[in-house]
C-alpha cells in the first residue's frame, strides 16, 4: 500500500492544457534554446525581450501566462519593477526569476532558479512556482 502511494506521488502531473509561460530576456540565444526545451517539456512558451513592466504585464495578460520567467538578477531594480508590475497589473501570473549562478534569491522575490539549471530543475521550479510552493530554507 505504501509503495502504491509512492508511485502515485512520483507520477507526472497531467493537465488538460499546458502551462502558459512568458519568457522575458535580452538574450535571444537563451530565449530560443530555453523556449525550445520548455516546449519539448510540454509548456506553451512565448518569449520577448525586456520591456517596461507595464508591457510585460500586458503581454502576460494577452497570452494568459501562468508563470512569467524573468531573466534578470533579483537585486536589479528592473527585476523588482517587473515583479511589482505583474503583481499590480496581472496578479494571476506568477513571476519566476532566472538568476546567474553566483546570485542568490532575494527575500522580496522568493521564486527563483539558476539560469543555467538543467531543464528538469527549471521545469520543477516552474511547477513549484505555479503551485505557489516555495522551498523551505535549510536549517
Amino acid at each position: 500500500m505504501a509503495s502504491e502511494a509512492a508511485d502515485r506521488a512520483q507520477a507526472p502531473l497531467r493537465r488538460l492544457h499546458p502551462l502558459r509561460l512568458l519568457l522575458v530576456s535580452d538574450d535571444r540565444g537563451f530565449c530560443g534554446v530555453t523556449s525550445l526545451l520548455l516546449e519539448q517539456a510540454g509548456f506553451a512558451v512565448w518569449a520577448t525581450t525586456h520591456a517596461a513592466p507595464v508591457r510585460v504585464a500586458e503581454l502576460a495578460r494577452e497570452h494568459r501566462a501562468d508563470v512569467v520567467l524573468v531573466d534578470e538578477a533579483p537585486s536589479r531594480p528592473r527585476a523588482a519593477r517587473t515583479v511589482a508590475g505583474l503583481e499590480q497589473l496581472y496578479p494571476r501570473a506568477r513571476p519566476l526569476l532566472l538568476c546567474a549562478d553566483s546570485e542568490s534569491a532575494s527575500p522580496a522575490a522568493p521564486d527563483s532558479v539558476e539560469r543555467s539549471s538543467p531543464i528538469a530543475e527549471l521545469t520543477a521550479a516552474i511547477e513549484r512556482c505555479y503551485a505557489d510552493e516555495r522551498p523551505h530554507a535549510a536549517s
